[in-house]
């Protein structure tokens, strides 16, 4: 069993800077990390922004692991015993500590329908997946209009692909932005092509069966009845909390051009 003085649940940019941390303090303590992705902690604004605009993948890694981190990678803490200060991951293995950290982050709501049709972006996984999907497709749905919905809208746009945004919201970012930016924000996607449906939600199709090419739902805005079903292509369903630091869909602030 592996006996850590430093344990840390999470493997993402909280967790890396934890370990920076620690190693500005103890340079000889032992440090353990348990991430349920299967890659090292990696910078997440690249994955909406400059992979998106030719930025090497390479470039996103945090090279925790140079820092004399043990990473337990693609696992799950299921059981923490405070007592005896030890947690279990999900393959059975426990992990002994001297001091916890929880930086585990948040997981997205799912819809109760669509399985693999739709991609809640959060990922370096889903980032891949969707690049591999552009290369075919060509008309995408997003729900969501927050930071990473707009983020993926704009990207997917100056990769000359059809996108409809759907979200229940006034607008894009309307729960930061004032009303005049959000309406200057709505009017700029759509300049760029972007359909924007606001005040709209995703529901089942109630009794059907799409075809399999079809994304598993309809966008519905307001309770005025069914829009326009997006043509076959994949769903990314995008939403996040906190401030939204706008980038108009040809990637700098604002910009109208």
């Amino acid at each position: 069993m592996p006996n850590y003085t430093y344990l840390i649940i999470g493997g993402g940019m909280t967790a890396d800077a934890a370990v920076h941390g620690i190693r500005e303090i103890d340079r000889s303590g032992t440090i353990g990390l348990i991430g349920a992705e299967p890659h090292p902690p990696y910078n997440r604004p690249p994955l909406s922004k400059g992979l998106w605009k030719n930025q090497r993948l390479e470039s996103i890694w945090r090279k925790s692991d140079d820092l004399g981190v043990t990473l337990h990678l693609g696992r799950r803490a299921k059981h923490l015993d405070p007592r005896n200060k030890q947690v279990t991951d999900d393959q059975g293995s426990v992990h002994a500590f001297g001091k916890l950290l929880l930086a585990t982050g948040v997981t997205p709501r799912r819809l109760p329908f669509g399985a693999e049709q739709i991609i809640y972006f959060r990922t370096l996984d889903d980032y891949q997946r969707l690049r591999v999907l552009t290369e075919g497709g060509r008309r995408f749905a997003i729900i969501g209009g927050g930071f990473i919905g707009s983020e993926i809208a704009a990207a997917l746009t100056m990769n000359a692909r059809e996108v409809v945004m759907a979200f229940p919201d006034a607008g894009i970012c309307s729960r930061v932005f004032p009303s005049d930016a959000v309406k200057f924000l709505n009017d700029l996607y759509r300049r760029k092509g972007v359909e924007v449906l606001a005040g709209a939600s995703a529901e089942r199709h109630p009794g059907k069966r799409l075809p399999a090419q079809q994304p598993p739902g309809h966008l519905r805005r307001g309770g005025r009845g069914q829009l326009s079903q997006p043509r076959p292509g994949p769903v990314a369903a995008c939403r996040t909390r906190g401030q939204c630091q706008h980038h108009g869909p040809h990637g700098r602030p604002g910009d109208g051009g």
